[in-house]
């Protein structure tokens, strides 16, 4: 097995382990109780769209564009997804480590279509 491959897995297994997934059932009707981040690319969201209210926050720009604050607490309920739910997982962890403390992953988008339809 390619040294790469097994080190993503791994990541994937243990970001997996750290973020809790909520079933994308779950909140529908109930969206604005938490704040949804996108973390796909904007040409993936372009392509796709996203859900109503989400706000488009690629994975690799997390650290740079929030962090816990007054107007945005460390405990604001936060779902994250992506395309089918690997980088919302790996984000979801990004997250947690700047402090925010109720981050869940709502998978993939796909996953949130069918949940809502």
């Amino acid at each position: 097995m390619d040294i790469k491959v097994k080190k993503l897995e791994e990541m994937l297994h243990q970001a997996r382990s750290k973020i809790e997934d909520i079933d994308p059932f779950s909140i529908v009707g109930k969206e604005d109780q938490y704040t949804i981040i996108d973390v796909r690319e904007p040409a993936e969201v372009q392509e796709t769209g996203m859900i109503l209210g989400a706000h488009n926050i690629p994975r690799g720009l997390l650290e740079f564009q929030l962090k816990p604050s007054e107007g945005f607490p460390a405990d604001t309920p936060i779902l994250v997804y992506c395309a089918v739910g690997a980088r919302a997982a790996l984000a979801g962890v990004t997250l947690k480590e700047l402090g925010f403390t109720n981050v869940k992953n709502l998978g993939g988008f796909k996953d949130w279509q069918d949940a809502s339809q």
